[in-house]
């Protein structure tokens, strides 16, 4: 029977020479191809900086500490994510201060955001859930009344735009991710940009384990990490980077039949986005069930071999911040994480193989 993976890498022969031809130059590691990866990725994002680094939560780490945010400080952020999210904010030894979302957006709420904000918050990081775009305008503005700088958390939002402006781009800080099930992949990856030449230096003295390069034996001038990305990393980005256009393409297509396949399901409803945002680039397809047995159902179609997942499971619920973290009551966040279901979601698709989806989706979902 054939096999439906969550998601799957589009990985095609110009990303597998582009690898070699980086193995054979000898210059694994911060050679020529990272910097024209980071100067590429400019482009597609509008910023004029960025630095690549090994993983989006890497990211979220340099972004905090170039932020100056210590020890005992709080950063509010959402509980709908990946733990990545808040286990950067633990990281740093600060204090993670989860609040609900909107229904319409899955991203931060503004109201809670107002009602959160204290004189111990130092840092804010929206997620751009699923790649659906967090409500921009208002969290930027609120943020700005009370001086708190802002992250985006973009990791899924690669191509994504809100009010014609690419997602990451629009707050303090933008961060990324390039793991296999993202539209472009890196293996594992991630990279910062922003606008603000200062926190620019200050991510590229942190990645490299606090030293300036400057050719000085004695060169660190703060604590840092290793948390470069290789030019092998890179250049499997960059190859993919070149063709982004052409993926997203492929996966809205994808994501359109879904959409139609999936208009008769009753119970089942379809992702959706605002007006401010252009036409999605799809990080995954997670519908949302009207029943309560997504366990059953998730069940029932792994007997045929579709992969489903449960996204996002909340980062406050989970046993490790279950007793750590604040006491905010989340119901939006509790009640949309319980519908939520993705489906298989990746370039590779066949109509044939999104029709038997949706049909036993339906089915079990009657």
């Amino acid at each position: 029977m054939k096999k439906y993976p969550l998601a799957q890498p589009e990985i095609i022969q110009a990303d597998i020479d582009a690898v070699t031809q980086v193995l054979k130059s000898h210059q694994l590691s911060r050679g020529p191809v990272i910097n024209e990866f980071e100067k590429e990725f400019c482009k597609i994002t509008q910023s004029n900086y960025a630095s690549a680094v090994s993983s989006g939560t890497a990211g979220l780490i340099i972004a905090l500490q170039a932020l100056g945010v210590k020890e005992n400080d709080e950063v509010i952020t959402v509980s709908f994510t990946v733990p990545a999210t808040v286990n950067s904010i633990v990281a740093i030894g600060a204090t993670p201060i989860m609040i609900d979302i909107e229904d319409s957006t899955l991203g931060m709420c503004p109201g809670a955001l107002k009602r959160t904000i204290s004189t111990k918050t130092k840092a804010i990081i929206v997620v751009h859930a699923f790649g659906k775009a967090a409500n921009m305008c208002e969290l930027l503005s609120i943020a700005k009344y009370y001086n708190i700088p802002v992250i985006e958390d973009a990791c899924e939002a690669i191509g994504n735009s809100y009010q014609q402006k690419p997602l990451g781009s629009m707050a303090d800080i933008g961060v990324f991710a390039f793991y296999p099930n993202k539209q472009i992949t890196t293996g594992e990856g991630g990279m910062l940009v922003t606008n603000n030449q200062k926190l620019h230096a200050k991510f590229e003295i942190l990645r490299n384990h606090g030293r300036s390069m400057n050719g000085d034996l004695y060169d660190q001038v703060s604590f840092g990490w290793n948390f470069r990305m290789s030019d092998i990393n890179a250049a499997l980005g960059l190859s993919q980077l070149k063709r982004i256009k052409h993926v997203i393409t492929k996966r809205q297509k994808i994501a359109q039949l879904y959409n139609t396949y999936l208009s008769e399901g009753k119970n089942i409803t379809c992702p959706s986005f605002s007006a401010h945002e252009s036409s999605s680039a799809w990080f995954v397809y997670v519908v949302r069930l009207a029943i309560h047995n997504r366990n059953t159902i998730i069940q029932n179609l792994n007997r045929l071999n579709i992969q489903c997942g449960r996204y996002f499971a909340p980062v406050h619920l989970q046993p490790y911040y279950k007793k750590k973290t604040n006491k905010n009551a989340l119901h939006s966040t509790e009640t949309i994480a319980k519908k939520c279901l993705a489906l298989p979601f990746y370039t590779q698709m066949t109509e044939n193989d999104i029709k038997f989806i949706c049909i036993n989706l339906i089915k079990y979902t009657q």
